[in-house]
């Protein structure tokens, strides 16, 4: 089962950048004298979850639409992510506008295909 906020999403809906993330970061400088210096760490919170209804594979009701851009509409706002038996705390990315684009498959139809641009917080 998938959902967000208690909003259910279509089981056909795709994670697009599921693979697309390391939990490390990492930073190499270089000395004046030449040396190299590695400095690693964990990232905690931030990752990126970029969901996608594609036209033939998902497509999301305009009901759904809108209670999905009610949740986003509320700042700063963490909701729950069920994504078939996990589960993460997210915010939508706001920083990368639209959080939340969705259009009609056709003019005036209701259902629709689109993006949801969330990220993690916490640990």
């Amino acid at each position: 089962m998938k959902s967000l906020g208690g909003v259910l999403l279509p089981e056909g809906l795709e994670w697009k950048d599921r693979r697309a993330w390391s939990p490390v970061v990492q930073e190499v400088t270089r000395t004046l004298s030449g040396k190299q210096v590695i400095f690693c760490g964990a990232l905690v919170g931030g990752r990126p979850i970029t969901l996608e209804a594609e036209d033939g594979v998902a497509w999301i009701s305009a009901l759904t639409v809108e209670a999905l851009e009610a949740l986003a509409a509320v700042p700063g706002a963490v909701y729950v992510l069920g994504w078939e038996g996990e589960s993460f705390n997210v915010m939508f990315r706001h920083h990368e506008p639209p959080a939340v684009d969705f259009s009609p498959i056709w003019p005036h139809h209701d259902l629709h295909v689109g993006t949801l641009k969330l990220m993690t917080v916490g640990a």
